[in-house]
């Protein structure tokens, strides 16, 4: 599971933050958008994959599955299941990739301090759990929003709703890790942000299809993912 936790770390850098709003408009504006977005995969992907650079075949076959991503991306997603069924295809050729390259050596050539950061299974699943809690879960929010909620007009993402979103989903996850690692009470500390923006949440609002307390809704869920990759991450449950 070496090589796919760095996989899946390198698909969620290169699938959040680092897809702007510029770089999330020119794949729809441009045909060849999508390949820089896949472009930035690959160097993504290959900077954490570093001591296996030296094989040229999983070289070869991580450029594929960069080739397979744009392609892809290609094809506009509008609804929730759409959005999942993208995530699962991406996930699915990192699997594969795995499998191929499982039995592949290690070239021990980084600098000690490096390769002790970039073998800690522990660091790399911590980092993935961070995005998981923020950008990945804001993203699946909105799309449930879009999907399930009838008449939903709202947009993307409001600097307000983004920052405190992610800022009080972080902060959900970073509590429960510690709650389970070290002390229970951690946990209190990590709620707070988000009773607070729950608290402040705004009410029903005609113009974008939201109902009495849909953004409180939002945060609840934020609020869960953030307890969920906390569990997971922080009693080791990753295999």
């Amino acid at each position: 599971m070496l090589l796919f936790y760095r996989l899946i770390l390198a698909f969620l850098i290169a699938d959040y933050p680092l897809q702007t709003s510029g770089i999330f408009r020119l794949r729809y504006e441009k045909r060849w958008g999508v390949f820089v977005h896949a472009g930035i995969h690959l160097v993504v992907t290959l900077l954490l994959c570093l001591p296996w650079l030296g094989n040229l075949w999983f070289v070869g076959g991580v450029i594929v599955v960069q080739l397979a991503h744009g392609f892809f991306d290609m094809i506009e997603k509008k609804t929730l299941w759409a959005f999942i069924g993208d995530q699962l295809f991406h996930i699915a050729t990192l699997i594969g990739l795995t499998l191929i390259f499982a039995d592949m050596p290690i070239a021990g050539w980084l600098p000690a301090w490096l390769e002790r950061l970039w073998a800690d299974n522990y660091l790399i699943n911590l980092l993935s759990g961070v995005l998981m809690s923020t950008y990945s879960t804001a993203i699946f929010v909105w799309f449930a929003n879009k999907t399930l909620r009838k008449g939903f007009q709202r947009k993307l993402f409001t600097e307000y709703y983004r920052y405190s979103f992610m800022f009080s989903g972080l902060a959900v996850f970073v509590g429960t890790v510690l709650a389970v690692q070290l002390n229970p009470l951690f946990l209190l500390p990590g709620l707070l942000p988000m009773a607070f923006f729950i608290y402040k949440a705004r009410k029903s609002n005609e113009d974008d299809g939201s109902y009495s307390g849909a953004f409180r809704l939002d945060y609840l869920w934020a609020t869960v993912a953030g307890v969920v990759w906390g569990v997971i991450i922080g009693l080791k449950l990753y295999l």
